[in-house]
């Protein structure tokens, strides 16, 4: 295994920078399972650092805006007829891991959100933001509850109607 070429340079890594390391194979393997229109590569921005991005599909992509720098990290993608998605920054030089980041790409991908709810992302950040001010309002509810419930108590042992000993 050691020895073999990385079949996915070209494919879903993009090897813009030759003094950054390649990604594992096994790395770039279970991206492309996850997703075949993900790229990676080499940030031109940030050391140690890689770019996210995805392949244009449906648009032109970047390249019709035209407003960014060409030696920026976007202006690569747009090079490459890619949109960049996030920067993967490289914290150990060790171990590759890619399960935190499809973790991040499941959490923010909303067309995976609506076939696995059957709901859209709108409705489900509604109704996030529905749980949200519910839980406030029964914190609230709690905390005036035992605010009320000590004042009482309080009450009944300065006018001698309760002795605690």
């Amino acid at each position: 295994m050691r020895g073999e070429p990385n079949r996915f340079i070209g494919k879903n890594y993009i090897p813009d920078n030759p003094r950054m390391e390649v990604p594992p194979s096994y790395w770039l393997q279970r991206l492309w399972d996850f997703d075949a229109d993900l790229v990676v590569l080499p940030s031109r921005q940030r050391p140690f650092a890689y770019v996210l991005a995805r392949r244009c599909r449906r648009s032109g992509g970047l390249s019709e805006l035209g407003v960014y720098s060409h030696n920026s990290d976007t202006g690569m993608c747009a090079a490459h007829k890619l949109v960049p998605v996030t920067l993967i920054i490289r914290h150990s030089s060790t171990s590759w891991s890619i399960d935190n980041i499809l973790n991040d790409l499941r959490s923010r991908d909303t067309w995976r959100a609506k076939k696995e709810t059957g709901r859209s992302a709108g409705e489900l950040v509604d109704l996030q933001e529905a749980q949200e001010k519910q839980k406030v309002r029964d914190d609230i509810r709690d905390d005036i509850r035992n605010r009320s419930r000590d004042a009482w108590r309080s009450y009944q042992a300065r006018t001698g109607q309760r002795n605690q000993h």
